[in-house]
């Protein structure tokens, strides 16, 4: 039986396999135990970019683990993500 991260994956987001739901509903599993060990969102940005995980899945689990009543939440994870250190390239 799947999670409930992983079922409500599969309920609200179109065009998820159930395959892909678990890795993505693992991975959000695996940052709110970061967060709850008061990881910042940069490390838990870039554990995501050390286990593999793309820009677009990284937007999808950040969603997740921002507040649900957050405003723009999509937004706010877009930017997050896009903006962390461990996705902007430093050339010197």
């Amino acid at each position: 039986m799947p999670s409930p991260t992983v079922q409500e994956l599969l309920a609200n987001v179109h065009g998820l396999t159930p395959e892909r739901a678990r890795r993505i509903g693992d991975h959000i599993d695996e940052c709110r135990r970061l967060l709850n060990t008061h990881a910042d969102m940069d490390s838990v940005q870039q554990h995501l970019k050390d286990e593999g995980v793309g820009i677009i899945d990284a937007i999808l689990i950040t969603t997740r683990l921002l507040e649900d009543h957050h405003p723009s939440r999509l937004r706010a994870a877009r930017e997050i993500v896009e903006c962390s250190p461990a996705r902007t390239h430093h050339t010197t």
